[in-house]
């Protein structure tokens, strides 16, 4: 009897301990809180400006209305009376050649000049042999020079007369001088073996330093873009097909904005749709954004110097 009082009690005991432990005060645990990730980015205002489209070229200078002369009879070129560079008159004698053979004696046969112009070009030396396809001179006018160059196929389509351009001379290229020019002739075909097109520039101004034979990098305008909304092209992002960029939004967030891109120039992109003028494009450290997220700028080049 005595031993089942004492465990009475001990129950007894131990739900009153339970009852005092359940009527204590509770406490709610405390989760630290967590920090929002904030990015540092750069941004550049959405402005309008034209961009130019263009070629990059090389070509020749040679002199307008240039004839290749020929011999009327084969034989052994022995008489050049006239210089590179020098001017002649139309039936003047440029060369004789002699188209006697051992055995027999013959007259030597004149070579004259079919137009008047300058000697650009006298491949051929006394003493050589020629027959009626070698070229004994080249006539043409200096006074009026042009550009000769080949355009590929795939950039035809761009072509038209007055296209204007900057004509750069190697012999000035450490100068940094520039000679207008523009397109004043353009063949109706394509070559069928290189896959290109003749074109043909005029400078706009004569000037002395440039001469017959001279070898040019010509920058060739094509198409204008006028007034269109532009950004750097580094600040665009692909993803299934498609383009977007990030805007920054004025409670410092940012939002992803799907684009539509037409021209692209030396880094400069056109938007054609999903930008408006004055938004502000992240442009620096837009590969770690998503949607929404918090930025903070650095080194802003956006108007009004945001931060």
């Amino acid at each position: 009897m005595y031993l089942t009082k004492k465990k009475i009690l001990m129950v007894l005991a131990a739900i009153a301990v339970l009852l005092a432990l359940a009527n204590l005060p509770k406490k709610k645990m405390q989760l630290p809180a967590v920090e929002e990730t904030v990015y540092t980015v750069k941004s550049e205002r959405v402005s309008r400006s034209d961009l130019q489209e263009y070629l990059r070229l090389n070509g020749t200078v040679k002199a307008e209305n240039t004839i290749s002369v020929f011999p009327d009879i084969g034989g052994k070129l022995t008489r050049v009376p006239v210089t590179l560079g020098s001017y002649v008159k139309k039936g003047q004698l440029i060369a004789e050649v002699d188209p006697s053979s051992p055995g027999s004696h013959y007259a030597s046969s004149p070579v004259y000049a079919p137009i008047a112009g300058y000697i650009t070009s006298l491949p051929l030396t006394t003493g050589t042999t020629v027959t009626t396809s070698s070229e004994i001179a080249h006539i043409g006018n200096i006074n009026n020079l042009q550009i000769e160059c080949k355009i590929p196929e795939s950039k035809i389509a761009v072509l038209q007369n007055g296209l204007t351009a900057r004509v750069g001379l190697e012999a000035y290229k450490n100068q940094g001088i520039d000679f207008p020019a523009h397109i004043f002739r353009i063949s109706p075909i394509v070559d069928e073996t290189s896959r290109t097109k003749q074109v043909y520039l005029i400078f706009d101004t004569n000037d002395e330093r440039i001469n017959a034979g001279m070898y040019v990098k010509i920058h060739l305008n094509t198409i204008l873009h006028e007034n269109v909304i532009v950004i750097p092209t580094d600040s665009i992002l692909s993803e299934s097909g498609k383009k977007y960029v990030y805007v920054k939004n004025a409670d410092s967030t940012v939002s992803k904005k799907e684009i539509t891109v037409g021209a692209s120039v030396d880094g400069k992109a056109e938007i054609t749709s999903g930008l408006s003028e004055g938004d502000l494009v992240v442009i620096n450290g837009m590969q770690v954004l998503s949607d929404g997220v918090k930025v903070k700028e650095v080194g802003s080049s956006a108007e009004g110097g945001e931060k």
